[in-house]
């Protein structure tokens, strides 16, 4: 049974909604019964926190403890999440890890709904599937492309995000899978938790507008499937072979063609013909060889572990209300 949690949520600039977050957070503690902390980790934000809110924050007193984790530098907002996972994996002795983010959009009123599908296990992986959206058009269609791509080149299913409660023994694990930093959704299919999927309806924004564009979307969303750059080398090899099959039966047929039935052949056709198909065999064998040498050289580089790496990005740490969790044993 979950009897404290850590709630991490990454913020840049959008402290009006993290605000209005932890308001609801202090509310649903209240219901929940168990001991709530709150970091929310201020990813490089160059607008300051707004010091007169911290005596409305203060009175929140159903939250046993909320701080914000200050980094040395924008480093994005799924390297944010990375680091304050390990944050609370490292330095807070704590039942579970809840990642959401903090405009409003991953509803607070779902943490009830994600802690009874852990149903009393000592160790689980709980994910909030989305089952209806409130984004404009143009976003669902672009998402809907990009679950599309994903499954097409890795061959995986990805149906959630970052709102996810992990138990403090699978979230040890989870912080020393390194491709933890380019995507956390990706990053626990990737380590291979068993993953149990609850479905939960997407909120509105508090306040403000998203910080997530075209560009951002698109980052995000190749981010998610270069973990997969294994999976995708093999079917990028196993095409090359298709083609370079397809391509020499087509010469050997452009061949046959000009040899047996020279009357249906305009002059220099089957030249041009063959030696067109030989330039895209070339072209794509010289793709799939530089892929070959870029994998094999990125598995000899030693992998940059989160759980190792994520001090060197945390600057300040400022306690706004209540107390930390007692620090794990040595």
């Amino acid at each position: 049974m979950v009897k404290s949690l850590c709630i991490v949520v990454p913020v840049f600039n959008d402290w009006a909604s993290a605000l209005i977050l932890l308001d609801h957070l202090n509310e649903v503690a209240k219901t929940l019964g168990i001991e709530i902390y709150v970091n929310l980790v201020d990813d490089g934000s160059t607008e300051l926190f707004d010091e007169t809110t911290l005596p409305k924050i203060q009175s929140f007193t159903h939250l046993m403890g909320a701080e914000i984790v200050h980094l040395a530098l924008n480093v994005g907002h799924q390297r944010a999440i990375a680091i304050g996972l390990c944050v609370a994996v490292e330095e807070h002795n704590l039942d579970a890890i809840l990642v959401m983010d903090g405009d409003g959009e991953d509803p607070p009123e779902a943490i009830g709904t994600l802690l009874q599908a852990t149903a009393g296990r000592p160790d689980f992986c709980i994910v909030a599937q989305r089952r209806k959206r409130t984004e404009k058009l143009t976003f669902k269609l672009s998402y809907i492309v990009y679950k599309s791509v994903f499954r097409l080149v890795t061959g995986k299913e990805i149906n959630f995000g970052n709102f996810s409660l992990t138990s403090r023994g699978y979230a040890r694990r989870l912080v020393l899978v390194s491709d933890l930093w380019n995507n956390l959704a990706a990053g626990v299919l990737r380590s291979r938790l068993p993953v149990q999927r609850v479905p939960v309806d997407r909120g509105h924004r508090y306040a403000g507008s998203s910080k997530m564009n075209f560009v951002s979307l698109v980052i995000h969303g190749l981010s998610g499937i270069s973990v997969y750059a294994e999976t995708i080398f093999v079917r990028l090899l196993l095409l090359t072979v298709i083609v370079a099959v397809l391509t020499v039966l087509m010469i050997a047929v452009v061949i046959s063609l000009r040899l047996f039935f020279p009357e249906h052949a305009t002059p220099g056709w089957a030249t041009t013909v063959s030696f067109s198909m030989v330039i895209i065999l070339a072209q794509i064998c010289f793709t799939a060889f530089s892929s070959i040498l870029m994998l094999l050289n990125s598995r000899v580089q030693r992998l940059i572990l989160p759980v190792k790496a994520f001090h060197d990005y945390v600057g300040i740490r400022r306690l706004l209300v209540g107390r930390r969790p007692n620090p794990k044993a040595v």
